[in-house]
């Protein structure tokens, strides 16, 4: 913490050089505030790289084949730091958010990613691990959980239910759902426990603690599978997808599937503009934490002993992602291509309270890298 403190200090200073030289370049040299803010950009960014050299980053300073090299990595994570901040301005304000209050946020999330991809690349020392919790139990071998978060999705419910069911016995899958729903208005629950007269099914309602990723936590305490998996009740992850998404984890060549709208053979049906902007801005600022072309995919499997001994305790809907970054995974992921389709029954959830929610994840799971740097 203390150095990220000092990196903190670094990064005011090149504000106020920055500062510093528009006013003198402009003013006094009379160039055009344009040329003079370039020039400021890029000497602000050469002194901050050079106190942190010196001071931030003094005990790894003999990393990665000198100054220059080093040099050279900064300059590119301080521009990526810069299009960050652009994106969270840009993803809040089309969210609703203003405009001065979402620049803050952006300048939040730049400093992180300066932070973290300056300790994790430019100045390398180290690798990152997980958080401890006691061991879950075992999965029964070869069988698959699959855990369906809900609120009021009575009438989706009651159409996906029979469809994953159907994919189970046409691909011969020994498997359950877990419906965990946050006791809807409309009686989700109550449409689960119907439907678990037919199939194997069990239904958890909550009373009190409402949201989806501690719902889709609940479902993996409830889940008896070897093999974990979470989609959406409203249609938008398909259920004959699930095969694909299985026969990797099956044969052992993977330990962690993602259902992917963004490799070869993905995309998005009928969404609209505003979503995929914001769903855009979701992936730029993910990237410091993962390489997957998807990590905010809501669609996803894996093998259970990788939440083994990890503390997940996520905030809004990116429970995927979570398990990406603090899953024992080793990097076994594989991403799968999968069409995502906009609900047609009910209400999106997607409102300026989960982007703002997404925003607070990031900086935990930042946070999360920091620390054990």
């Amino acid at each position: 913490m203390k150095r990220f403190v000092k990196f903190c200090i670094v990064g005011a200073s090149g504000v106020l050089v920055n500062e510093g030289l528009l006013w003198l370049l402009t003013e006094f040299a009379g160039l055009f505030y344009l040329v003079s803010s370039a020039i400021g950009i890029e000497l602000s960014i050469v002194t901050n790289f050079i106190l942190n050299e010196l001071w931030t980053f003094r005990d790894r300073s003999r990393n990665r084949g000198g100054s220059f090299n080093r040099g050279v990595r900064f300059n590119l994570v301080s521009f990526g730091g810069l299009a960050i901040n652009m994106a969270v301005l840009f993803m809040l304000v089309t969210g609703g958010f203003h405009y001065l209050y979402s620049n803050l946020v952006g300048i939040a999330c730049a400093v992180i990613w300066n932070y973290v991809v300056n300790l994790k690349w430019t100045w390398s020392e180290g690798s990152f691990g997980g958080f401890r919790l006691p061991e879950t139990r075992a999965g029964a071998e070869g069988t698959v959980s699959v855990i369906i978060p809900t609120y009021n999705e009575k009438g989706n419910i009651e159409k996906i239910i029979p469809q994953i069911f159907s994919v189970f016995r046409s691909s011969n899958i020994s498997g359950e759902v877990v419906v965990v729903d946050d006791d809807s208005p409309d009686m989700t629950w109550k449409a689960a426990q119907e439907l678990g007269r037919s199939y194997n099914i069990k239904t958890v309602r909550r009373m009190t603690e409402k949201g989806l990723s501690s719902a889709v936590i609940e479902g993996f305490r409830h889940a008896s599978g070897e093999f974990i998996g979470v989609m959406d009740a409203d249609l938008s992850h398909p259920p004959a997808a699930i095969p694909d998404m299985l026969e990797p984890l099956q044969t052992g060549s993977t330990d962690l599937v993602i259902g992917s709208r963004h490799v070869s053979g993905g995309g998005t049906e009928n969404w609209p503009r505003r979503r995929k902007i914001i769903s855009m801005g979701a992936r730029m600022l993910a990237r410091g934490l993962t390489g997957l072309k998807d990590p905010v995919s809501g669609f996803f499997f894996f093998r259970r002993d990788i939440i083994k001994g990890v503390k997940l305790n996520p905030i809004g809907y990116k429970i995927g992602l979570e398990v990406i970054v603090k899953g024992r995974h080793n990097k076994r992921i594989t991403e799968v291509p999968y069409t995502f389709s906009d609900r047609k029954l009910g209400r999106s959830k997607m409102d300026k309270r989960e982007i703002l929610n997404y925003v607070i994840h990031l900086a935990r799971l930042y946070g999360h890298r920091v620390r054990r740097g």
